[in-house]
């Protein structure tokens, strides 16, 4: 099953009037669609994470690995895998961009094998249907007024959600201060993740550890830039929460430094980053093999959304789905239908072939890729 054409689409929606977070004021959100197609018409689709630069992501599939994939069988997606590594990532490379460009690419063949063969994902990686736990996390959130953030956590735990992830990284007394009063305001059996965006440094973290621990907070999300894996490892020596990470860091060889090293107890690659469906699922069973838990990231299109669910059926070890809630996203709500959605707390994968979604093409002319970081 020859493909005959690889195309990406860079898709931005402005925003305005977010709250501000650990990665700074929204302005847009961004996505970066790749279709596949084959010579006996199967048509898939992946997700490419926007690198803070869709338009540059979009151009490295359509220039860089559209040449490599077009002509090949799709059914041999190790082989393309490794064909795009060896030409592209193993010297002079364009960094970690081309991995989310190859994610696209990769999500996007196994979306067209399932759908070639009528078998959804998770049945091709050799797992089960089942309901996954979700929680909220994605764009959700943010720098609010204390207040407002408690009664939007209220909001969702009345919708279900049994797990909240909090955005930390603007000042220790702060986030303190929202952490506790959420904690407060809601039902004990409801668990609290804190996502700091990489924005504290050591002396940050060990002044608001002893809060976190007193919330009992769940999971404690990248306190550290992603090159600072030794004081990541340090510190979740020194706590009894655990840490989670990973999102930041790029195919299994990244991944293996953070288990080695005890940095993680939960690892957090996204399909649309770290290499696609292929690398993803690599991961996974690597971190089973340290008996760590796996939590995907997800960049919050329907796409990659239903690509972490199918990944989330066929492990083990799979602890939770991300589900995004924050109050504006075409790329979640429009471009998928038949995306899976979260009911009562849960979420499930499509019986469908393939990913179970087709994507909405009227979505690439009402919202052209923007040049320019997604925030400010």
């Amino acid at each position: 099953m020859k493909i005959t054409e690889v195309k990406a689409f860079a898709l931005s929606a402005p925003l305005t009037g977010m709250p501000r977070r650990g990665m700074g004021q929204p302005v847009k959100k961004d996505a970066v669609i790749v279709r596949v197609r084959t010579e006996d018409g199967v048509v898939g689709y992946g997700h490419a994470h926007d690198s803070l630069n869709p338009i540059a992501v979009a151009e490295l599939v359509n220039a860089n690995l559209a040449p490599i994939v077009q002509g090949a069988d799709a059914m041999a997606v190790e082989d393309i895998w490794q064909a795009v590594y060896r030409r592209q990532g193993q010297t002079h490379t364009p960094g970690n961009a081309l991995y989310t460009a190859q994610s696209g690419v990769d999500m996007a063949l196994w979306d067209v094998r399932g759908k070639a063969l009528g078998m959804p994902v998770y049945r091709l990686l050799g797992g089960s249907r089942r309901k996954i736990r979700a929680y909220v996390g994605g764009a959700s959130f943010g720098y609010k007024p204390v207040q407002q953030l408690v009664e939007e956590a209220q909001r969702y735990a009345a919708q279900g959600y049994t797990a909240l992830k909090l955005r930390l990284g603007d000042t220790v007394e702060n986030d303190v201060r929202r952490l506790e009063a959420v904690r407060q305001a809601i039902d004990p059996a409801v668990d609290i993740m804190v996502d700091i965006n990489t924005r504290y440094d050591r002396l940050q973290l060990q002044r608001a550890l002893p809060a976190l621990e007193a919330c009992k907070v769940l999971w404690v999300e990248e306190p550290f830039p992603p090159d600072a894996i030794g004081d990541t490892a340090l510190f979740n020596a020194r706590t009894r929460i655990p840490f989670a990470a990973g999102e930041n860091h790029y195919l299994r060889y990244q991944a293996r430094e953070l288990l080695e090293t005890g940095a993680v107890d939960i690892i957090q690659s996204d399909p649309s980053k770290c290499g696609g469906i292929t690398e993803c699922k690599k991961i996974a069973d690597m971190a089973s093999a340290f008996r760590r838990a796996f939590a995907p990231h997800n960049s919050t299109s329907g796409v990659v959304g239903a690509a972490c669910v199918h990944l989330l059926c066929a492990v083990p070890h799979g602890l939770f789905y991300e589900a995004d809630l924050s109050p504006v996203n075409p790329f979640r709500d429009d471009l998928a239908p038949g995306a899976p959605k979260v009911v009562d707390g849960y979420i499930e994968p499509s019986e469908l072939p393939g990913l179970g979604i087709e994507v909405d093409e009227s979505l690439f002319d009402k919202y052209p890729g923007l040049s320019g970081p997604s925030v400010t």
